[in-house]
């Protein structure tokens, strides 16, 4: 323990002769991170490095923490994690004007007031270049470039893939199917971006079977760790149940009920307004509700499953409801390729098309790359 004591003294000292502002993060493993803190939570610590870049570090791997005037040891005992801030109240070195107090709450660290007055944090012309890290102890911290110096690796900010199926029969029964489907995303520090859409045709005996196209733009407002808010703009065209345009607006407020690095799960809910126009300019136009569920699990390392779920229920009309999923399995060949099975559903109980099915489901087996 006087060992210990001596050593925060000593870098405290340090940090005080310096007289330097950006905070400096030492992990576990001796490696140095420095930068300005942009956000905290329970589970990571996210610093600024430069204008281009966030890294997020996990809190168990940290081990001290220095910034201007007090040294923070992070003190980890199985899952118990405890704080030892060490504060100067002057310039002296005496030992008499250094404070030291013990917490567990993160928010005696960094309380919301200091963040709120931290210019680059509330910035709102975050650059799209930010990047997530990493922060793994066996992997990132320890790992060393050619030269022998340690590096961080940093996650793109944009991320996705593209597949794509080709089904070809011949002989008794001639059929062409072929389909794309792609899903992008932009995540950053206090806002995601999404992105997917889905080209299906399909002959039969030279006769069109399936003709349609979808896509879907939304965008995520984060005010907490697991609260957001979103906006959803959905479109599709569809040629055998007659449908030149379908357009689904939506808003309202989500929360992340799961997490995790192999589970998450999120529900979120708000009003929609609905506008189709069909073959001969027929209008339909229905306020009503959203609903949307959604679940990324990561079987394996290389395995992921996914379902999407949008529920869409009009008030004025109880049986007139619709409800729209997506699932699937993502196996991933190699870093860039991925074998994809994926069951698309969309069941609308009153269509409004004649002749038309009130569930449409499609089975796609694709080949996808990743970037």
């Amino acid at each position: 323990m006087p060992k210990l004591s001596l050593l925060a003294l000593f870098l405290l000292l340090l940090c005080l002769a310096s007289n330097a502002f950006p905070d400096e993060i030492k992990t576990i493993d001796g490696n140095i991170i420095e930068g300005e803190v942009a956000d905290v939570d329970d589970e990571y610590l996210s610093i600024r490095q430069g204008q281009e870049r966030i890294s997020f570090i996990q809190w168990r791997i940290i081990s001290l923490i220095s910034r201007e005037k007090e040294v923070i040891i992070v003190n980890h005992d199985k899952n118990q994690r405890r704080f030892i801030i060490m504060t100067a109240d002057a310039n002296s070195l005496s030992a008499k004007n250094i404070n030291i107090t013990t917490t567990d709450k993160i928010s005696d660290i960094y309380p919301e007031e200091l963040l709120t007055n931290r210019v680059l944090f509330y910035k709102e012309t975050e650059q799209s270049a930010l990047v997530k890290a990493n922060v793994d102890s066996s992997t990132v911290f320890s790992m060393k470039d050619a030269s022998g110096k340690n590096t961080i690796r940093h996650k793109k900010p944009w991320k996705g893939n593209i597949d794509a199926g080709l089904t070809i029969q011949k002989g008794n029964k001639e059929a062409l199917t072929t389909n794309a489907k792609t899903d992008f995303s932009l995540e950053r520090t206090k806002d995601n971006m999404y992105f997917n859409g889905l080209l299906l045709v399909e002959t039969k005996d030279s006769v069109k079977s399936a003709d349609e196209q979808r896509g879907t733009l939304k965008y995520e407002r984060k005010h907490k760790r697991r609260l957001y808010s979103f906006y959803q703009e959905s479109m599709e065209h569809d040629e055998i149940e007659k449908l030149n345009f379908r357009s689904i607006s939506s808003s309202g407020i989500g929360y992340r009920f799961i997490d995790t690095e192999s589970l998450k799960y999120k529900s979120e809910a708000g009003p929609s307004f609905t506008y189709e126009r069909f073959r001969d300019n027929i209008l339909q136009t229905d306020p009503g509700l959203r609903i949307g569920n959604f679940v990324d699990w990561q079987i394996l390392p290389s395995t992921l499953f996914y379902f999407k779920v949008d529920f869409l229920p009009v008030p004025e009309n109880m049986v007139d409801w619709r409800l729209e999923s997506d699932m699937g399995l993502r196996h991933n060949l190699t870093k860039s390729l991925s074998l994809n099975m994926n069951w698309i559903n969309q069941h609308d109980n009153k269509p409004s098309a004649e002749n038309v099915s009130k569930n449409d489901a499609t089975i796609l087996s694709t080949i996808g790359y990743n970037f």
